[in-house]
């Protein structure tokens, strides 16, 4: 018995020097470990990526370097920012790069109503002709809601294709999934979740963890399409390993690249470095997962 293969984008975190500012060569090769990975591509300049640190030129050059390394590879761009002014510029040189998905983070910082999230992406829909957009929902970080009554009436505007659901339990994400259509995208934020993707319908997982040690995410994805249950059971030991020890967070994310000799730099918000007992389970992960790379 075979089943649909979930889809898996790397969450792409970014690189900086020393000095804070961005690292070609680093960034250059977090995007070449994804495109050897086996993964379907990547979400770049979203959460991982530090996108409210970085200017408009910062994710332009980005963008390019992501395109250019991803080319046979699915890119999703994220363009979020609070206010549809910046949204308007951001969509407009992401398509000048030559982008074909972007993904847009609701608003922002300020509160908001179903009203005015509804005219936000209605207005998105309006300047996205020739893009394939996907929402992004993660209230945790924004602090909006989303409901999915209310997703089910963006869902309806043209060049909506997707949403990426951050922060929710699976279950929270069958209750999206069943009020959308059969082709809309559904993706979760939740890493650990690949194995049950198909228990609710939704068809991908976008994951940090993976710019790290993709290779249990890949396997689980195999296995799921194959329908080896007890391959699944194994793999999602795998799983629970590595997204317990680096806990999607970005500076340990960047440690673990770091110790597969990827110039990945550290975070430019300000992200707690990983303590000592931190750094001693890291270098347990690499041991295990690391040099598979």
């Amino acid at each position: 018995m075979t089943t649909s293969k979930p889809i898996i984008l790397t969450a792409i975190p970014v690189a900086f020097a020393e000095d804070g500012s961005l690292s070609i060569e680093g960034n250059t090769a977090i995007l070449k470990k994804c495109a050897a990975s086996g993964v379907d591509g990547a979400f770049v300049l979203g959460t991982t990526g530090e996108f409210p640190s970085l200017s408009d030129d910062e994710r332009r050059t980005l963008t390019r370097l992501s395109l250019d390394i991803l080319a046979n590879k699915r890119v999703v761009v994220h363009v979020g920012a609070p206010s549809l002014h910046q949204v308007e510029r951001l969509i407009a040189q992401t398509r000048e790069e030559g982008a074909k998905e972007i993904a847009v983070i609701t608003p922002y910082f300020l509160p908001s109503t179903d009203a005015a999230l509804l005219d936000f992406y209605t207005r998105v829909s309006a300047l996205s002709d020739g893009l394939g957009v996907f929402v992004y929902i993660f209230k945790d970080r924004t602090g909006i809601t989303v409901s999915p009554e209310l997703m089910a009436e963006i869902a309806k505007l043209p060049n909506i294709i997707g949403v990426k659901i951050s922060g929710e339990s699976l279950e929270t994400v069958g209750k999206f999934r069943a009020v959308l259509p059969n082709d809309f995208l559904v993706f979760t934020g939740s890493d650990r979740e690949i194995g049950r993707l198909t228990d609710v319908g939704a068809q991908g997982v976008i994951s940090g963890i993976a710019s790290v040690y993709p290779e249990p995410f890949v396997a689980m994805a195999d296995a799921i399409a194959s329908g080896n249950t007890a391959e699944r059971e194994k793999l999602q030991g795998d799983i629970n390993a590595v997204v317990d020890g680096l806990l999607g967070d970005i500076e340990r994310l960047k440690a673990g690249l770091r110790r597969q000799g990827i110039a990945a730099g550290h975070a430019r918000m300000a992200i707690g470095a990983p303590d000592a007992k931190a750094d001693a389970e890291l270098d347990a992960l690499h041991a295990k997962y690391g040099t598979v790379c």
